[in-house]
């Protein structure tokens, strides 16, 4: 069974010294039906309350602009590559700087998707969600059984 510090293609010279991560598609399908759901549901109530489809067609743009909008900021903010350390993780952005942080809590869901919570050198939070697909499995297991024992150490 191969590790997540096997030598591997994107880590040549040239690229970040950590694992590159993917778009997720997963994470994409969910946005894009968590944004169609909700483009349906404004309509019907607007329509509902207005009796006109103009006005309800107005308001279902609206929420969807508005969520696509948020989707690709979020998109956007997602690192470009993560490392994992012995005492945290380090994740690289899109312009190459690098930020270094303890893992304080984490949450996973049946091989899919890890959510962390990270502290930073200030011990201010964040949440870094890690799909399945948006990292080899490797990496993905490793940092599964790494989240597993900082929240077990923070209990």
């Amino acid at each position: 069974m191969t590790g997540a510090c096997v030598d591997r293609p994107h880590r040549e010279t040239g690229s970040a010294p950590g694992v590159a991560m993917r778009p997720s598609r997963f994470m994409l399908g969910a946005m894009l039906g968590f944004a169609g759901v909700a483009g349906a549901s404004v309509f019907q109530c607007v329509l509902a309350q207005a009796e006109h489809a103009g006005h309800a067609f107005v308001a279902c743009a609206a929420t969807l602009a508005v969520l696509g909008l948020a989707s690709y900021r979020w998109v956007r903010a997602q690192p470009s590559a993560i490392r994992s350390l012995p005492d945290g993780i380090a994740i690289w952005n899109r312009t190459g700087a690098v930020r270094y942080t303890r893992i304080a809590g984490c949450a996973q869901w049946s091989g899919r998707l890890l959510v962390l919570t990270l502290l930073d050198a200030r011990e201010r939070r964040e949440t870094l969600v890690v799909a399945a697909d948006s990292v080899d499995a490797g990496t993905f297991r490793q940092l599964a059984v790494q989240a597993r024992r900082a929240a077990a150490s923070h209990l």
